[in-house]
């Protein structure tokens, strides 16, 4: 039920381009709130404009954490919205994250509740420590997608999308395995001339495969359009899995890496051996084979109601549970399962272990990890006020020296 509000919002958005996930939100709201996108990421400037709440929709950038902290501080809620599905190489195998030297990505959340897009993904990053943060939402840019009208697929199917992630690999090793396992479904279907073939992969990879591409947008609308003139869909693990799935698409996941899967499928293409079998049942799928793909859609995508006004009222929520904080002085901590979806069992992973190269995680005195944060926050902001004193001729000189070492070079070749 709605919580009928008469006072306006001031929503700070940190973002810088992923505001795709916040419009719809903002949309629902109308004149109630002003939504300010903010690109600096400037805790002093965002605190004096005294926001409501903040927004983001990753909070592992180190400006993005000082903004969260400084709210947190100020009795000011923030709020996270999942991005996308887990994908266990982003988790455990990407370097910008702990498996690099970086932050472990939702390990914990850093911001005060998180919108997890489904009860799936709920569980597993309140198994990550975050069972008080977890509120499941939908994911409100995809809400188009339950109005949008898609035939349903030909039985049997004669046109298959094969697709790939924004990301087909983290590293160079990832990228090349993933190329692999789309040269062998080319080479395949090259000996299946009845079925059309579509191409959506990342632009990068299309000249290599040497396939005429069809991604023009990265944007849901631009695939909805294309996965309403498909029967079936091979792809990499993506978000874009659910939304084929939501407009009652076959998918099978593409996937050579071998690795867990945080999201299951019904069909699942792991080696070349299953590439002609999961074909073939993707053109004329069993029935039992496509309720369970339902199930995995419903588990891992929360469907009852459209995700902008729950992640509305979501915010709204934590917004009188901040204010109402604030008028009694008491601590500043907000309630578990503010959407009252149901309780998520609490654990917290051992980061040492999960991350064993990380150095940082290797450190069990507090106090020593304490001197450590607060001499990295000194010299960060050094270096930001050093950054900041550079002038024109500062970086015409850089550019210079850049110009000048780059002929000495190909002169003492």
């Amino acid at each position: 039920m709605m919580i009928e509000e008469s006072r306006n919002y001031r929503i700070w958005c940190l973002v810088r381009d992923q505001i795709g996930h916040i419009k719809p939100v903002e949309a629902w709201f109308g004149n109630r709130a002003e939504f300010v996108y903010d690109t600096e990421h400037d805790p002093d400037y965002m605190l004096r404009k005294a926001p409501d709440i903040v927004l983001c929709v990753n909070d592992f950038p180190y400006d993005i954490m000082q903004c969260i902290d400084a709210a947190h501080t100020s009795k000011i809620p923030s709020l996270v919205l999942q991005d996308g599905i887990l994908e266990w190489r982003c988790q455990y195998e990407n370097p910008i994250f702990g498996f690099g030297g970086g932050p472990p990505q939702h390990q914990p959340v850093i911001a005060d509740k998180i919108a997890c897009i489904g009860a799936q993904s709920a569980r597993q990053i309140a198994a990550w420590g975050n069972a008080q943060k977890v509120e499941v939402t939908g994911m409100p840019r995809m809400d188009y997608l339950r109005d949008h009208e898609a035939p349903l697929p030909q039985t049997p199917g004669k046109r298959l999308l094969i697709m790939t992630a924004k990301k087909p690999g983290f590293t160079s090793e990832q990228i090349d395995i993933t190329l692999q396992s789309l040269l062998d479904v080319k080479r395949y279907l090259s000996t299946r001339p009845e079925i059309e073939v579509i191409w959506r992969v990342t632009k990068n990879l299309h000249s290599k495969l040497g396939v005429e591409n069809q991604l023009r947008d990265l944007a849901s609308q631009e695939l909805a359009e294309i996965l309403s003139n498909v029967d079936a869909v091979i792809t990499t693990p993506s978000t874009a899995m659910l939304e084929a799935m939501l407009l009652h698409r076959p998918v099978a996941a593409l996937d050579y890496h071998n690795v867990p899967h945080f999201v299951p499928t019904a069909w699942t293409i792991s080696a070349p051996e299953h590439i002609a079998a999961v074909i073939n049942e993707l053109l004329l799928p069993p029935a039992n084979k496509l309720d369970y793909q339902d199930d995995c859609l419903h588990d891992c995508l929360y469907l009852e109601s459209p995700a902008a006004p729950r992640v509305g009222e979501l915010i709204i929520r934590m917004i009188a549970a901040s204010k109402k904080s604030q008028t009694e002085n008491s601590k500043f901590q907000l309630p578990s399962n503010l959407l009252g979806y149901g309780e998520l069992p609490a654990r917290s992973p051992n980061l040492g272990i999960l991350y064993p190269n990380h150095k940082a995680f290797q450190e069990n005195n507090l106090q020593a990890l304490q001197v450590r944060y607060a001499r990295l926050q000194k010299e960060n902001e050094r270096l930001k006020q050093q950054l900041k004193s550079r002038t024109v001729s500062y970086w015409f000189s850089v550019g210079a020296r850049h110009i000048a070492q780059r002929i000495r070079h190909k002169e003492a070749k």
